[in-house]
């Protein structure tokens, strides 16, 4: 499967990377900073999210996978499969948390024309992330 980036969104955490990484490794955090999702089960070696309302995957099952100063979740069963790459970077005054959203080349939906509103919608709950660390 060939990837496509489709965006990148910043924020500066006031958190170590350490903590900043325990968050994003925990599917269980994802409740208190994506309000959409209204459910986290943990399966066998991935996690079942659902969320409410018009969500392009209103069920989708993730995988977590932690690697140095990166955090990878990889959604599949979902109408769109995706990789969401969390990269951390330590600053002088808390994290730099990048996140990068990779969709396959042959989704079949109109990528270019969601972009911008999905962007936005993931800027907005990489916001409430940083508003987690901080508290």
């Amino acid at each position: 499967m060939t990837d496509t980036a489709v965006f990148t969104n910043d924020v500066l955490a006031q958190a170590t990377v350490a903590d900043s990484q325990k968050v994003l490794a925990d599917p269980q955090a994802l409740l208190k900073w994506v309000p959409d999702i209204t459910t986290v089960t943990a399966g066998v070696n991935a996690f079942e999210l659902t969320r409410q309302g018009a969500a392009l995957n209103q069920h989708e099952r993730i995988t977590v996978t932690v690697e140095d100063d990166q955090v990878t979740y990889e959604s599949t069963q979902g109408r769109l499969a995706y990789r969401l790459v969390f990269t951390l970077t330590a600053q002088e005054n808390g994290t730099l948390i990048r996140e990068a959203l990779y969709v396959p080349n042959d989704t079949g939906l109109p990528i270019k024309l969601m972009a911008p509103i999905a962007k936005r919608a993931f800027q907005q709950n990489l916001t409430r992330l940083a508003q987690l660390l901080a508290n």
